[in-house]
């Protein structure tokens, strides 16, 4: 491979070891690097940090590149190559999703030959140095269209860039945006702070408490998944016995047979309280964390970091217009997936009910109705059925496109799988923002929010059940492990787990899905609770998930706290001032300096 000058002069800053190449010229691509040898040297890593410091601040000094017009010049022949055929189309258009339609296509083409744009400028953006690819094709192509007030696309095609000026009718149409950018850029970053304080009091009492908890599951992860490393196997694959920790070169030996792994994670840990160091594996520095560290605060602090530039990505005006397919995205998405409001944007149809479809009609007013055994289910505008008539489908199953709803995804299909619905929504959503964030992080934030039930109706063989009382999931599942019993895989249709399998949590139906994707595993028996109560899994809004603590001290660290006094006052609750919340033993602070036997008070 021929190496750059920039290449050979990166190298000689970098460890030998890591000189393996691979270019770098993204910031992605250096990101990734240095914190490969932040884990395995973070001494060493300091060094190599201040060389490249260095090296960057020589070569801009030395080569002096600047930003001239011809950087902002639009390369008209390919421009207008695009613009004006899509121009000619607008006015033949008879209908708005006509035009919707050939504003996306053009805005596709026009990022492509914008990453093709001749100027330095193109350069720093396709590197991630400074800018972006929707920022520059608005000053040196188009901004294509803009977005009104509601975020729908304005159906109106712009013919010119930001560097040669805009005609007064494309002003007119992108000045809404404009205001609705300056409005937010005002506003919204206030938002993150308020989300910060909601992650750090819902996630306080993770604490390292234990070496290792015992358990011997985890969760299913793709070997492929770069996250996969610096856990811990909860289930021996290969060679690899149980509890072997998954370093990078033992993952790329399992990649030889084996496209998936079982691993140790927070949100399967099997304690009551806190988390254990196996389930939570390595640190950012690749190091066991000490017990005593709140992981759960040090999770909220990554998780709300990145959201300061989620809210000012409004502010520079970087939206780019969406396709017809709805998503959640940026700091709004992520306040709906957490805070799950009855007006959900964009919200999927989901089966309140096992069955069969027996009807799908469009609605008068728009969208569709979709009938399960004569339930009626509705569809928004613009949101495609995916099921049809005489299709058979599970409670919680999702019928249309759309966002299926939290709340809704952990009431059918149980504590577990809303979990790991709530994992894979916001991981992808930091994604989208260019933030490959720790999925352990949201792992400890789902089991934190995702982490309470409701005894719908009692049963006699379970009197420390009763009807109508919300309790914490732990509680739930150390009453049925007491009561479950082992069956075949195959004659468990219908029965309720009584031991965790894998992300499936104690309480979850056995449907036949989730029997084929346990025997997929292997699985040939489980546990399962004999004539169980009825119990119904429930999904808070996050800013109501610390005030459900049963601990009236632990309380006071969130909101409403002279409801909370009067609450506990007149239900007499507790408070444990040695146990993993912080806030207790801070209000009490009698025993500050010389410890004592454990107590509550």
């Amino acid at each position: 491979m021929v190496k750059t000058l920039g290449q050979h002069l990166i190298d000689e800053a970098l460890p030998e070891a890591h000189r393996d190449g691979a270019p770098l010229d993204t910031k992605g691509a250096l990101t990734k690097k240095l914190l490969a040898i932040a884990k395995e040297d973070p001494g060493e890593y300091v060094h190599v940090v201040s060389r490249l410091k260095r090296l960057g601040d020589e070569v801009s000094t030395l080569e002096g590149v600047s930003v001239g017009l011809e950087d902002l010049m639009p390369v008209y022949g390919t421009r207008d190559g695009i613009m004006k055929p899509a121009l000619e189309k607008i006015k033949r258009a008879k209908t708005t999703a006509e035009r919707e339609a050939i504003i996306l296509d053009v805005q596709a083409k026009m990022l492509e030959h914008t990453k093709t744009h001749p100027g330095s400028m193109t350069q720093m953006a396709l590197s991630g140095a400074r800018g972006n690819i929707p920022q520059l094709m608005k000053t040196v192509a188009s901004p294509v269209a803009a977005v009104d007030a509601r975020g729908q696309i304005t159906p109106f095609l712009i013919g010119h860039s930001y560097s040669e000026g805009l005609s007064p009718a494309e002003y007119w149409v992108t000045a809404n945006e404009a205001r609705v950018n300056t409005v937010k850029s005002s506003t919204s970053v206030s938002e993150p702070g308020d989300l910060a304080k909601i992650f750090v009091n819902t996630l306080y009492p993770y604490v390292i408490v234990k070496d290792d908890c015992g358990t011997h599951n985890g969760i299913e992860m793709s070997l492929l998944d770069s996250q996969t490393t610096h856990r811990y196997l909860a289930k021996a694959i290969g060679k690899y016995d149980r509890n072997t920790l998954l370093t990078p070169a033992i993952v790329n030996a399992l990649r030889k047979d084996h496209a998936v792994a079982v691993v140790r994670s927070p949100m399967t840990c099997d304690l009551h309280e806190g988390v254990c160091r196996k389930c939570q594996g390595l640190d950012e520095k690749g190091k066991p964390h000490q017990i005593g560290i709140n992981v759960g605060v040090r999770a909220a602090q990554a998780l709300s970091e990145p959201m300061t530039q989620f809210a000012l990505n409004a502010k520079h005006g970087v939206r780019i217009l969406k396709g017809a397919s709805p998503r959640l995205d940026g700091l709004a998405g992520i306040r709906q997936l957490i805070e799950i409001p009855q007006a959900f944007f964009a919200k999927a149809a989901v089966a309140e009910k096992a069955g069969r479809v027996t009807k799908v009609v469009p609605a008068p007013h728009g969208g569709t109705y979709v009938y399960v055994e004569g339930v009626e289910h509705y569809a928004g505008p613009g949101l495609a059925v995916r099921v049809r008539e005489g299709q058979v489908v599970e409670a919680g199953d999702v019928l249309s496109e759309g966002v299926p709803k939290p709340d809704e995804v952990v009431h059918h299909k149980g504590v577990g799988a809303g979990r790991l619905y709530l994992v894979n929504s916001l991981h992808d959503m930091y994604k989208s923002q260019g933030i490959d964030v720790d999925k352990r992080h949201l792992e400890l934030l789902a089991r934190a929010d995702v982490g309470n039930v409701r005894v719908a109706d009692a049963s006699p063989k379970y009197p420390e059940l009763l009807k109508g009382d919300v309790i914490p999931y732990t509680r739930l599942k150390a009453v049925f492990q007491d009561h479950a019993k082992s069956m075949p895989l195959n004659a468990a249709l219908g029965q309720v787990l009584g031991k965790e399998l894998f992300h499936y949590t104690v309480g979850t139906h056995l449907t036949q899905s989730v029997i084929d994707d346990l025997r997929r595993h292997s699985v040939s028996s489980v546990s399962v609770v004999p004539d169980p109560p009825m119990i119904e899994s429930l999904m808070k809004p996050m800013t109501r998930t610390p005030l459900m603590n049963p601990d009236w001290m632990a309380r006071l660290s969130h909101r409403y706290l002279k409801e909370n006094l009067v609450r506990g006052a007149h239900f007499g609750h507790r408070s444990n001032v040695h146990g993993v919340h912080p806030v207790p033993a801070y209000a009490h602070g009698s025993e500050f300096g010389d410890g004592g036997p454990e107590g509550h008070y």
